[in-house]
């Protein structure tokens, strides 16, 4: 098992964030759950923006 603490940063930790950072295209967040002083979680999204452009609508 590795450990994820947070008081005492592991390699194996850093290398976890690089890849969900890298994992990111172009736009998106990448939230790192704490519990206990250990990290629990990584949750990665992406984005896809828009244009915002509204298409009128004929009726």
């Amino acid at each position: 098992m590795v450990d994820y603490s947070t008081q005492k940063i592991s390699p194996e930790l850093v290398n976890e964030l690089k890849i969900a950072l890298k994992s990111i295209k172009g736009y998106g967040s990448v939230e790192i759950y704490i519990q206990d002083n250990t990290v629990t979680q990584i949750t990665i999204r992406n984005i896809k923006k828009t244009n915002g452009i509204k298409l009128n609508s004929k009726s």
